[in-house]
């Protein structure tokens, strides 16, 4: 079972600390931090795939964008161990 409470708090800070009005930002970290951390998950590819739909970002500007940001986006995941 994982601490949901503590992912809550990090993500918390992670938008009070480093808030982008850029809505590819939070879903790129939630996808390369689970990614980092070895796990595939049917769920967040569902979310994703609303979150981007929502948005009308396409997969290939999402995809496109996380190659752009890599980098950073994985600094950032490690630093807050999401």
């Amino acid at each position: 079972m994982t601490n949901r409470g503590g992912v809550k708090d990090k993500i918390e800070r992670l938008v009070e600390q480093n808030f982008r009005f850029d809505p590819c930002y939070l879903p790129a970290m939630l996808k390369l931090s689970t990614e980092l951390k070895g796990e595939k998950s049917g769920r967040l590819d569902g979310i994703l795939d609303d979150t981007l739909s929502q948005f009308s970002i396409s997969h290939e500007d999402f995809e496109r964008y996380i190659d752009e940001h890599r980098g950073e986006l994985e600094q950032e995941a490690r630093k807050l161990n999401l």
